[in-house]
């Protein structure tokens, strides 16, 4: 690569301070992870809130789905609220008879007596939907594999509604020491509590680059994909990462000018903005990491 080029470093740091190795060997940043592209997109507002709208509409179609069950199972629930509601009934006879003074010990044992029959009632009724092979098996087949598949895509829908893609960022890298140290951080569901990205301009000596760096804190790999690139020299195994970080802030100097512009505007700006540090900062404050 031409010394006008870029490369990317990405540095995570475990729980325990120790930081990922990986395979990097430019001047300034050994040891460090080579990144081959970084993908990081933002999102507005409005389309979050658009999608939340069609998540809502989406849990009231699959909700009707849900209630397409079996008519025995809808059976049991109106025999248990049946047997609530006549024993609520005879609670409130006793204390009304209790109140009034004129209750009887054969009362009270004719009370219990009727408690007692309608339990045994209640328990046989649930006994043979029990013992009925077909007592929970949906009434149309059709209809109960609609509700599983709208219950699997609304699980799904849900997750993805409760990630926050504006602090994800995805990046690939060739397959090399770091892979299996990530992949044992994934699989443990391991947060880095700390990582700095970043993007560094060569030039003819490491002094003289500019680099645009991003500290993160709070990185959890999510997801991982592995691809291999063949072509007619060579075979590559690449693999893409996908993280998800709590806040980030990045800072970023502007080089000295080392060369000169036929056009004034550009040479004002450039004299104006050269040595200039900017900085910018993020907080995903709903996190859950």
């Amino acid at each position: 690569m031409s010394n006008n080029g870029a490369d990317i470093f990405l540095v995570l740091l475990r729980p325990t301070r120790v930081p990922v190795v990986g395979e990097a060997a430019s001047e300034g940043f050994q040891g460090q992870i080579l990144v081959e592209t970084l993908n990081w997109k933002l999102h507005n507002e409005d389309e979050r809130k658009n999608a939340s709208k069609a998540a809502a509409a989406f849990t009231l179609a699959s909700g009707r789905a849900d209630k397409q069950g079996s008519n025995e199972l809808r059976a049991m629930h109106a025999a248990s609220d049946d047997y609530q509601k006549r024993d609520k009934r005879l609670q409130e006879s006793f204390a009304k008879a209790q109140r009034g003074g004129n209750f009887s010990e054969a009362d009270w044992k004719a009370h219990q007596d009727q408690r007692d029959a309608l339990g045994a009632a209640f328990n046989k009724k649930l006994e043979s939907i029990a013992r009925d092979p077909n007592a929970f098996a949906p009434a149309d087949p059709q209809k109960a594999e609609k509700a599983a598949t709208l219950q699997g895509e609304r699980e799904k829908q849900y997750a993805d509604l409760e990630r926050n893609r504006n602090f994800e960022f995805t990046f690939t890298k060739r397959v090399d020491i770091a892979s299996t140290q990530m992949l044992n951080s994934m699989k443990a569901g391991n947060i880095f509590p700390s990582g700095t990205l970043t993007i560094h301009r060569r030039s003819a000596t490491f002094l003289d680059g500019t680099s645009l760096i991003f500290t993160i804190q709070k990185i959890r790999l999510l997801e991982y994909e592995l691809d291999v690139v063949v072509n007619e020299t060579m075979t590559e195994m690449m693999e893409k990462w996908t993280c998800e970080f709590g806040s980030l802030a990045y800072i970023y100097k502007n080089p000295p000018s080392h060369y000169s512009h036929s056009n004034t505007g550009q040479a004002v700006a450039k004299t104006a903005s050269q040595n200039t540090t900017r900085a910018f900062t993020m907080k995903n404050i709903g996190s859950p990491i």
